[in-house]
């Protein structure tokens, strides 16, 4: 695949600017709002940015006509998309499976992977992990994890909960009278909560990890 060819600081800002527009809003910016997001006074000279980013390969165009009868119809800015750039999701190229042993054979596939459906459905969070309760179980200080909304779970899940205003994730068990917060680090004690004394509320069960290499 051809290396994409460089950007010029105003075309890397408003690049940006439509990713996060896209992202944010489900929908591509007019170039209005890219003419007051940078002060740009034409909309020709947004017009020509735009034609350098799709030249380059940044963004794809399919522009839309007005529908002003008597008058020259304009080019609007709602047709631009951006490979792996979706409403509230982000995409990579998928390229099939590597092996972490002996190498096996290339696949040929052209597919993307939706961060978002890769977890299943809409009902998710993230935090970022502070801490080193829970490194046995895989999850280090820096770390984001995946968080699926729920109110209740089963003895042993892992869970972020809510004790007072305090937010934690650890892993969950309910003992009659008192509610048992486990670390996944040896060198760690447990949270003991009593719920008659403390306000506790489950906020939802892990369900991934991100990590930056």
């Amino acid at each position: 695949m051809a290396e994409q060819a460089k950007l010029t600081d105003k075309q890397r800002a408003i690049y940006h600017f439509i990713i996060r527009h896209i992202q944010e809003k489900g929908f591509p910016p007019a170039i209005r709002d890219i003419c007051d997001e940078f002060g740009i006074a034409s909309p020709n000279g947004v017009m020509c940015h735009l034609k350098a980013l799709e030249k380059k390969g940044y963004i794809h165009r399919s522009e839309k006509k007005s529908e002003n009868k008597g008058k020259r119809p304009r080019a609007q800015a709602r047709g631009i998309s951006i490979p792996g750039v979706t409403a509230g999701g982000f995409s990579l190229p998928y390229l099939g499976v590597v092996a972490a042993g002996q190498a096996i054979e290339a696949e040929n596939i052209q597919e993307r992977l939706e961060l978002r459906d890769l977890f299943g459905g809409d009902d998710l969070f993230v935090v970022k992990v502070r801490g080193h309760s829970m490194i046995d179980g895989h999850i280090q200080d820096g770390d984001y994890v995946v968080i699926r909304r729920k109110e209740s779970c089963d003895n042993g899940d892992k869970v972020v909960v809510m004790i007072d205003k305090a937010m934690t994730l650890k892993k969950y068990f309910r003992r009659r009278d008192q509610i048992r917060l486990e670390p996944m680090n040896d060198q760690m004690e447990p949270i003991i909560v009593n719920p008659a004394k403390h306000e506790i509320q489950i906020l939802g069960v892990l369900e991934g990890v991100i990590r930056k290499y």
